[in-house]
């Protein structure tokens, strides 16, 4: 009877005990809903007391203690829960969302594939959640399979097309990145920053008329940044005249405006470049010096009121504005290919193949493999007039690669390996060259020199 007393006894305390558990849960849950946080936690901790081994009241206290950023003691509660339920996805959820809101992203992607791994690709969500940290941490290529993934398993919200645009164009796929932006807006058409990310993506490829459209579209909200686009992408398309209307039209309504005063500028330089009248180049001055006297972004600002002096023959006002321009940040790159040309024409070699590595180092892949190559030419070509061959030879040979044929450049590198020592690289290419230009008078000066 004794024995049995007992055994009652304690099936009665575990009974208890259980109710007890999940009162306070519900207690909790019910308190962290009406953001008492504090209650919550007093909740959860008495049902730990009554079951310390329950993974989803440690998950719960977390949420509870990162409300009110208690930051540590919700991590270490959500430790404890993975420790108890290895298998659970939901403390990795929620360390990852944590790391993420703290700007931790590489250490969100790591919380968030380990959820991943758990879930075996059954929540898209936290796959886009993956995906989105890892491109914010830098590795938009590790982003594309997740994001992949999620929109393969689920008919994707807009949101996911969107960033799957922006992880092709950074990982150089600009046809899947149009494709990917397009569905987006299919979807959500009030989605903006997805209409603009297309527009820039048609001007890449030079569909002018579609990102024309996208652009008209966009500028439905009013916004003068809208109507400047308009007016930068009728420039680009050489209607210049339409441009300066449009912007023209713009800066009426705030005479002010250091952006639309800027973009002014820019297009009357543009047409002073094409036609060298000396009107544009007042005009352009002329905008250019009030959009200064505002918001405008300076280095910009600085960079095309130096290259409108350089047109208007002032190469020496021009080099000093242009050297501020380059030291203002951030910097302009167009600063430092105005800086080159205008102190090139003063007789400043250094000063100008300086600008121009500092520009290729700026630009990098982003530049066209065009202009890439013919910066290196002209580094080159200046390097050897200041006497410097270590440094010719690098950039003469991207050239050579690029452009086998480009005898000009080819000579130059010769002479750049010969004056630095390597006799038999350079009469290599020179026999190389001469066995299929026998004629050529730059080639034959050349063999001589080099007897």
């Amino acid at each position: 009877m004794l024995a049995t007393a007992l055994g009652s006894s304690a099936l009665y305390q575990r009974i208890n005990a259980d109710r007890q558990y999940r009162k306070l849960l519900a207690a909790g849950d019910e308190a962290l809903t009406a953001g008492e946080t504090y209650r919550a936690v007093e909740s959860f901790s008495g049902a730990l007391a009554f079951r310390p081994q329950s993974m989803v009241a440690y998950l719960r206290r977390g949420e509870a203690y990162r409300a009110q950023e208690r930051f540590d003691e919700a991590v270490r509660d959500w430790r404890e829960a993975i420790r108890l339920a290895p298998e659970a996805p939901q403390p990795l959820v929620a360390l990852g969302e944590l790391a993420d809101a703290r700007g931790d992203f590489s250490g969100a992607a790591d919380w968030f594939s380990q959820a991943v791994e758990r879930l075996k690709d059954e929540d898209p969500a936290i796959l886009y959640r993956l995906a989105l940290a890892r491109y914010r941490a830098g590795s938009p290529g590790a982003a594309v399979d997740p994001l992949e993934r999620a929109v393969a398993r689920h008919n994707a919200s807009a949101p996911s097309h969107y960033l799957l645009g922006l992880i092709y164009r950074d990982t150089g796929k600009s046809a899947r990145a149009i494709e990917s932006l397009e569905l987006a807006l299919s979807l959500q058409p009030d989605l903006t920053a997805a209409r603009e990310e297309l527009a820039d993506a048609y001007r890449a490829e030079g569909r002018v008329v579609d990102e024309m459209a996208q652009l008209q579209l966009l500028a439905r909200d009013g916004q003068p940044a809208r109507k400047v686009a308009i007016g930068m992408a009728e420039a680009r398309q050489g209607q210049l005249d339409a441009a300066l209307g449009t912007l023209s039209t713009t800066l009426a309504q705030d005479p002010t405006d250091s952006r639309v005063l800027l973009a002014i500028g820019r297009v009357y330089l543009a047409r002073a470049e094409r036609h060298r009248d000396q009107e544009s180049i007042q005009r352009a001055l002329a905008a250019l010096e009030k959009a200064l006297g505002g918001t405008a972004r300076r280095s910009e600002g600085l960079a095309l009121f130096g290259r409108a002096l350089s047109l208007a023959g002032n190469d020496l006002e021009a080099e000093r504005i242009l050297r501020n321009a380059t030291a203002t940040s951030p910097v302009d790159p167009e600063a430092f290919a105005f800086l080159a040309d205008s102190a090139e024409r003063l007789g400043h070699l250094l000063a100008a193949r300086d600008a121009l590595m500092n520009l290729d180092a700026l630009q990098g892949d982003t530049a066209s493999a065009a202009d890439r190559v013919d910066r290196a030419r002209r580094i080159g070509e200046l390097s050897m007039r200041l006497n410097e061959p270590r440094i010719a030879a690098p950039y003469l040979s991207r050239v050579f690669d690029i452009r086998p044929n480009d005898i000009s450049s080819a000579a130059l590198l010769i002479e750049a390996r010969w004056r630095l020592g390597d006799e038999v690289a350079a009469r290599a290419l020179l026999d190389q060259l001469l066995a299929n230009h026998p004629g050529d008078g730059r080639l034959l000066q050349l063999s001589k020199m080099m007897k």
